[in-house]
């Protein structure tokens, strides 16, 4: 009776041995941790960016955000919507994240009204944008502005969702660093 308890325990805590160890996970090294936890980050903050109404687009080493112009600024204007500078604190941190050496802020409209007005204004509202990237000190040596007025269209000015979506501003840069 001794001997059967006696395996039975023996059969019990290797039972719960076995079942009880579960496999663990290797501690990350300090630079690994350090780039999920930027991923992260770069992960995040293109969801805010996303939530602001700002478009996200990947194209090798090359980000192009895309700012819908009726939102950033005020109709047929070239002043910023104040509403909207958390939106631009956010864009603006974003690419300080990155090793970039130039920005290129560019400017479109539709193709309503007299057409070098449009260049006009679309070279201002970029400028804005781009002056405000300088103000906050992003980490780019080269921030310049550029207004293309009406000349390069996305979608169907015909129709007014497209002349809509022509107003814009696109933020271009090269990253120097891989993104992930």
């Amino acid at each position: 009776m001794l001997k059967c308890m006696m395996l039975c325990l023996a059969i019990s805590f290797a039972l719960v041995a076995c079942c009880s160890s579960t496999p663990t996970k290797a501690p990350l090294s300090k630079e690994a941790y350090a780039k999920q936890q930027r991923e992260k980050k770069i992960s995040d903050m293109e969801k805010q960016l996303q939530a602001g109404g700002v478009t996200v687009i990947h194209s090798g080493q090359q980000t192009m955000l895309v700012l819908p112009e009726d939102k950033f600024f005020f109709l047929d204007s070239s002043h910023l919507n104040g509403a909207n500078y958390a939106t631009l604190n956010v864009l603006s941190d974003y690419i300080s994240l990155f090793d970039v050496e130039t920005v290129k802020v560019s400017g479109y409209s539709d193709n309503c009204g007299d057409p070098l007005r449009a260049v006009a204004l679309s070279r201002q509202q970029a400028q804005d944008i781009a002056d405000y990237l300088k103000n906050q000190e992003i980490k780019a040596p080269i921030i310049y502005a550029i207004g293309y007025g009406c000349t390069f269209p996305i979608a169907d000015n015909q129709r007014v969702d497209g002349r809509a979506m022509n107003r814009r501003i696109q933020i271009t840069f090269y990253r120097l660093n891989a993104r992930r």
